[in-house]
């Protein structure tokens, strides 16, 4: 038998063009035939969910057929067996399919939408416990009416509340506050406007004593957590300093005698910004790495100190750049490197890609250091920028092109300089020299490249000069592969 139904895509309804009853258990091949009104009904997938009811109206058994397609003649469904195992009757549902990634795009909208009835036939006889109701299921059914009446009583109410909270919340302004540790966010937050803010936990470096508590740049204070209240987008910097640091009307007058150690200076005390460092022999313990407050601003004693091992600002600071003990002031993206920490391991030091200029007395000092690596977007050394190290070869990158007076100077190992471009114009006899205990002077081998060695010649300066060769690529590859930030 032919059991055919037709669906209406504008209504849902899923129609049949008859009453059909089939004999229980039948094993003739009966087939259910569904046709649709929609035009694109063949791109989409099909499946069929059945529900078999005996003769008291009790669920029975649940069926969900396989993947089904549309073709000419519509979606088309061989009945099982098993959906004629009841008497009483079956009841369908038409679910559609993206073809693309499988998710639903339509139902017919009601399960029961009647397929046909299941008549008792003479050879098969239904047990008697299959006619009556089964209890546990009734209770169970029941059961999952109440839960679903509880849920849509909760859902309601839960949107009533919501919608109630977003008109308060949106009559309300809110700010965010930012709490930060030298530099680093340890704590972002919204609060409402004229709350009190709850202090964060934090934890001290080894040494180091809180200073007043939180500071409040925007208003050069401390923050009162007992008494402020949020007006306004809150910036709030961990303030806290070294033991044995002594600051006098936001001057530091002592670095404290802890050798070997990270020295912290506060950003606010006693009522003044801290901004300025003593200048008038001021002393530095011995190897210190000193972090600074976005405050300071007269930092140029502590670049030549042979005891400051390392120089930090915070991450925040809007100008300079701290990275591994480097100091980088920045400008529109550009780098210009004014301090390179002094080594404790290892003989390499490598300056960051991006930066343009090498500051007077930015590499001094520096020994033990064998291997300095300068990156290519490198253009301009400074007077004295390259100083006293133990330097043995250096490559310098092509893009340079501003040598200030005796630029690499007493690097007393320094036997090789090999030059990428042409810089023999604006090198002199005292670029690159070194003086010895008994005042010679000492000058590299200049390493120059082919295409520009008549230029170099032509000067005549007191340099000996060589031709690169393979010695040369041996190197940079060499240099590259071992460099330590």
């Amino acid at each position: 038998m032919l059991l055919k139904f037709k669906y209406h895509s504008q209504t849902g309804f899923l129609e049949a063009y008859r009453s059909y009853s089939l004999a229980q258990n039948n094993s003739l091949s009966d087939t259910v035939i569904i046709t649709s009104d929609a035009a694109d009904a063949d791109k989409y997938n099909y499946c069929l969910e059945f529900i078999c009811y005996n003769s008291k109206s009790i669920p029975k058994a649940q069926y969900i057929s396989p993947i089904l397609n549309y073709t000419d003649g519509g979606i088309s469904f061989a009945i099982p067996n098993n959906l004629t195992e009841f008497r009483g009757h079956v009841d369908m549902q038409l679910t559609g399919y993206d073809s693309q990634d499988n998710s639903i795009v339509f139902k017919s909208i009601s399960k029961n939408c009647k397929a046909f009835d299941v008549e008792g036939s003479l050879c098969v006889l239904e047990k008697d416990l299959n006619d009556t109701p089964n209890v546990f299921t009734e209770v169970l059914q029941r059961l999952e009416e109440l839960k679903n009446i509880r849920e849509d009583i909760i859902n309601s109410a839960m949107n009533m509340f919501s919608d109630d909270m977003l008109k308060i919340f949106k009559s309300y302004r809110w700010f965010t506050v930012r709490y930060y540790d030298n530099g680093r966010l340890i704590k972002e937050e919204r609060v409402i406007e004229k709350s009190k803010l709850v202090e964060p936990q934090y934890k001290l470096p080894n040494g180091c004593v809180l200073a007043e508590g939180w500071y409040f740049p925007s208003e050069n204070r401390i923050w009162d957590f007992d008494r402020d209240t949020a007006e306004q987008d809150i910036d709030l910097y961990l303030n806290y300093m070294s033991e044995g640091v002594a600051v006098r009307d936001g001057m530091v007058t002592s670095f404290g005698s802890r050798t070997r150690s990270h020295i912290y200076i506060p950003e606010y005390y006693d009522g003044y910004k801290v901004d300025t460092v003593k200048s008038n022999s001021i002393n530095v313990p011995y190897e210190s790495y000193i972090h600074l407050g976005n405050n300071m601003e007269n930092f140029e004693i502590l670049l030549t100190n042979a005891n400051v091992l390392g120089l930090y600002f915070p991450l925040t600071h809007p100008l300079v750049k701290s990275d591994g003990g480097y100091m980088y002031v920045q400008n529109d993206g550009e780098f210009f490197l004014f301090f390179a920490p002094k080594l404790k391991h290892g003989d390499t030091l490598a300056i960051c890609d991006g930066c343009k200029s090498i500051n007077t007395m930015a590499i001094n000092g520096i020994r033990g250091l064998k291997h300095l690596i300068l990156p290519d977007s490198l253009q301009h050394l400074a007077e004295l920028s390259i100083v006293d190290t133990d330097v043995e070869e250096l490559i310098l990158p092509k893009n340079i092109s501003i040598i200030d007076g005796t630029a690499i100077c007493n690097n007393r190992n320094l036997k090789k300089i090999v030059i990428e471009g042409d810089i023999s114009d604006i090198i002199t006899e005292n670029t690159f020299i070194s003086v010895d205990g008994s005042n010679n002077v000492i000058r590299p081998t200049l390493y120059v490249f082919p295409e520009y060695y008549e230029n170099y010649k032509a000067k005549n300066l007191a340099y000996e000069l060589k031709v690169v060769g393979g010695e040369y690529f041996d190197a940079r590859y060499a240099l590259n592969s071992d460099v330590v930030k």
